[in-house]
């Protein structure tokens, strides 16, 4: 629970003012963006990214978008990766451009942001079609929850390690990974294909993308059934947790692998204290705040804050870590946005300063690995000329070599989760460089796209499927600035060898694919690394194999909603309180006195303001955004129902009024009447009396 919302509300006041600054005056790279043209264009970016990702998505056959397939254990769940046309190939014994005769499918990270970006975008759009693509997760989420009717993992597995008897208690946790192979004859969409879900690498890596949606969506719906999941899965999460606060990677967590040298992750570790600080605010439970504090404390312990470190590359970072029995020092831009905001959303809990003198100059670190150009008070301006640099973060560095090495390459993942991350740090702070950061982050984004598009080939299952796209997908994984880089994959030397002679390049011994499509990779390669030095950065990560992961998309979409979101928040909540403002003029601010559904639509768009304004305090912008709308519309139609009954009131006023004159007329008239009767009678008997005398 916030206990800090005085404060958060003066920071909050303080980030809307430098909003207004930051979207009105030019950015530090020259640039001049305006809220609404921004968040317009990151709003196109982020449905665009989001119709990639779960065009991907393993659907019932009669659905209209994804891949379709008969077996509901593999509904829900996307394709790792595509390799030399083939889905998931390079892992276990599938073979790239090989005729496909099985395939893993993943259900954490690319179900998770799937159905992340399908739940934004039906928040932003209304449109049914991205609450029909969520709903396809959801039914894999509520079915894969260990123990579950589509999964054959157990709550409880004993195995034997190292001579011991350990139990691995699964209880809570999403079976990740479907295996679906096609039957004896070899050809997918048979009744005889054998599909299995389970958790293979049960670790918060796989998890915590699905809850971090769950999170989401039970903060906009309140369903209950959605918060039992949650609490089923915190349980486990806090289970797992290494006895020191840390979380390991993919593979079954026990104390046990810690005794042996198992080595934990900080991405597992800042991820999961972000989401057990989220699971506090949702349900009050102090062990989520316990555990979560356990994980803080470890990354506190974990900074390169030492004098040793002070005039070097990585002050202020955290070490990557490691799974396994190896350990390494160095850093990764990968986690950071799930540092940030597991440190910030600790220090708006428990008003801690440690946390929020770490994140800052966790946060200061990452700004020196961002690209920008050289009037920008920070970052990084070695490759300030390359225009589609600006902007990114340096995927990592090695702290003992003392060099970016490959890792210099900037990575989707690295913007997209640093983005939501640097805005709320900016509310907590007041600091316009996070805003500013983020938006030249959201900027970049925007520039990694592949250009050429066509309708693509892919063996995906029991159907070959045809994305809009490169060979290399929508989206490149990484871009690598560093042409040495380049030249050390060998790219610059293929090319040298095509131009003297394309047939030497050639592919000798086609696969199935390249003979079934007339394609040959080799060519393919050559004609995209040919075209210079822009497009063979954006393929450096693939070279030489031709591929793409879907989930790229997911990594965009959640960036992209969350600024674009941001921005149009002030003047969505602007719109949202005037319709209020014209009620309560209307009624005199007697809006308790009114009809029942005028009174009730009233204060359910009250309701939604406030809700809102706590959603946007803690960072969930597409749902504080969501409910201004649902919000305004509520006041619409209060509006509209006192248009109707204000005119009949003062109708009726006015006809009140009018019968009121006529009968105080009237009642004059008859006094006025009855006294004259009276006095002309009283001058008759006057005038008889004198008679008669």
């Amino acid at each position: 629970m916030d206990t800090s919302r005085p404060l958060s509300i003066i920071h909050h006041l303080l980030a809307c003012l430098l909003i207004a600054i930051v979207v009105s005056e030019p950015l530090a790279s020259g640039s001049s963006i305006q809220t609404v043209d921004a968040a317009t264009r990151y709003s196109q970016l982020a449905l665009e990214s989001t119709d990639w990702i779960t065009s991907f998505q393993i659907t019932p056959l009669n659905d209209s978008w994804g891949i379709p397939y008969q077996d509901g254990k593999a509904w829900g769940l996307d394709p790792y990766f595509f390799e030399n046309g083939t889905i998931t190939a390079g892992v276990g014994n599938i073979t790239g451009g090989e005729k496909q005769t099985v395939a893993y499918l993943i259900g954490g990270h690319d179900a998770g942001e799937g159905a992340n970006a399908a739940l934004d975008a039906y928040l932003l759009t209304r449109d049914s079609k991205y609450l029909q693509i969520f709903e396809v997760y959801y039914a894999y989420f509520q079915a894969a929850q260990i123990p579950g009717p589509r999964t054959i993992t157990p709550a409880e597995i004993m195995t034997n390690i190292g001579g011991r008897n350990i139990t691995i208690d699964n209880a809570g946790y999403w079976a990740e990974q479907a295996s679906v192979s096609a039957g004896t004859n070899g050809t997918y969409g048979n009744s005889n294909d054998r599909t299995k879900l389970e958790a293979i690498y049960p670790a918060a890596e796989h998890g915590n993308p699905i809850a971090i949606t769950l999170i989401g969506y039970y903060r906009w719906s309140h369903d209950p059934a959605t918060l039992a999941m949650l609490n089923r899965y915190g349980n486990w999460l806090v289970r797992t947790q290494i006895h020191s606060g840390e979380f390991a990677g993919a593979f079954p967590v026990t104390q046990y692998y810690w005794a042996v040298g198992w080595k934990p992750r900080m991405y597992e570790t800042s991820e999961s204290a972000w989401v057990l600080t989220e699971l506090y605010q949702l349900t009050g439970n102090k062990t989520y705040l316990d555990s979560a504090q356990a994980a803080g404390e470890y990354m506190l312990s974990k900074q390169f804050v030492g004098p040793e470190w002070q005039d070097t590359r990585v002050y202020g970072s955290l070490p990557y870590e490691w799974n396994e029995t190896h350990y390494t020092r160095s850093v990764s831009t990968n986690h950071a946005g799930f540092v940030i905001l597991a440190w910030t959303q600790l220090f708006r809990i428990t008003r801690d300063v440690r946390y929020l003198d770490a994140v800052r100059k966790y946060a200061d670190w990452l700004l020196s690995f961002q690209v920008t150009e050289p009037d920008t008070p920070w970052g990084d301006h070695t490759f300030a000329n390359d225009t589609l640099a600006v902007g990114g973060f340096y995927y990592g560095y090695s702290t003992d070599k003392h060099e970016f090495g490959w890792r210099v390459a900037e990575s989707l993942w690295s913007a997209g989760y640093a983005i939501p991350a640097l805005l709320l740090l900016s509310q907590i702070t007041g600091d316009a460089r996070y805003v500013e950061s983020a938006l030249l982050a959201a900027d970049w984004l925007t520039r990694m796209r592949y250009s050429d598009q066509s309708l693509i080939p892919l063996q995906a299952l029991a159907i070959i499927k045809y994305p809009l796209s490169s060979w290399w997908g929508l989206y490149p994984q990484y871009y690598q600035p560093d042409m040495e880089q380049v030249r050390k994959a060998g790219m610059l030397a293929f090319v040298d060898q095509g131009r003297v002679s394309q047939s030497s390049i050639r592919n000798r011994t086609p696969t199935w694919f390249e003979r079934t499509f007339n394609v040959d990779f080799n060519l393919i390669d050559y004609d995209m690394a040919s075209r210079g030095p822009t497009f063979m950065k954006m393929i450096w990560s693939w070279w030489p194999s031709v591929g793409f992961e879907p989930r790229y998309g997911g990594d965009i979409a959640i960036g992209a909603f969350a600024i674009s979101n941001f921005l149009t928040f002030n003047r969505s909540l602007t719109n949202a309180q005037n319709l209020l403002n014209e009620i309560e003029q209307l009624t005199e601010n007697k809006t308790i006195g009114q009809p029942e559904n005028i009174t009730q639509a009233y204060n359910q768009a009250v309701e939604l303001i406030n809700a809102a304004e706590g959603n946007f305090e803690a960072g969930w912008y597409s749902i504080a955004n969501s409910q201004l709308a649902n919000a305004s519309s509520q006041a619409r139609t209060a509006l509209k129902d006192l248009n109707i009954v204000i005119p009949l009131e003062r109708n009726n006023l006015t006809l009140l009024e009018g019968v009121s004159i006529i009968l105080f007329a009237l009642l004059v008239s008859n006094v006025y009447w009855y006294r004259r009767t009276r006095s002309l009678t009283k001058r008759r008997r006057v005038g008889t009396v004198r008679k008669r005398k």
